[in-house]
């Protein structure tokens, strides 16, 4: 037995292999059509939006964050930097908060991120759902927060 890549004669297969296992988990709308371009798009196809945003006050760039939204509606929050001179004056928290009403107007259902600053994602009314080990960088944890919203 190997492992190998899905030839394009296997795809039918595979893409059926696929649509059933999402109809059993209750998500039919994923169906075979889908599946067989799922496979040739790859998890791009996932992807419903991708959007870096800026925060600023006035003509001051003060962070950037991100949110990555799927089909199955949940977001990822990425790229949550405060610029240094700013950090530590309730600016990550703000735009957090400024995130998750966008999220919510996307309909998203539940947010989630990797972050090492995780009494600001708690205060948000995020939940700790582990830990990743040196996950980026040797002996740098990142948590797992997320919230349903």
């Amino acid at each position: 037995m190997t492992l190998q890549k899905i030839a394009a004669a296997e795809s039918a297969e595979a893409a059926k292999i696929l649509a059933d296992y999402w109809t059993g988990r209750g998500m039919p709308e994923y169906d075979a059509k889908w599946a067989e371009a799922y496979l040739k798009e790859g998890h791009r196809k996932e992807v419903k939006s991708d959007e870096f945003f800026a925060y600023k006050e006035g003509d001051k760039l003060i962070g950037t964050i991100s949110l990555i939204l799927d089909v199955s509606g949940v977001a990822e929050i990425r790229d949550l930097v405060v610029k240094p001179e700013f950090r530590g004056k309730g600016y990550g928290k703000k735009i957090v908060s400024e995130l998750i009403a966008i999220a919510k107007k996307k309909n998203a259902r539940k947010l989630f991120a990797l972050t090492k600053i995780e009494g600001l994602f708690k205060s948000a009314g995020f939940d700790k759902e582990g830990i990743l080990k040196s996950h980026f960088a040797k002996g740098e944890d990142l948590v797992i927060m997320s919230k349903f919203l």
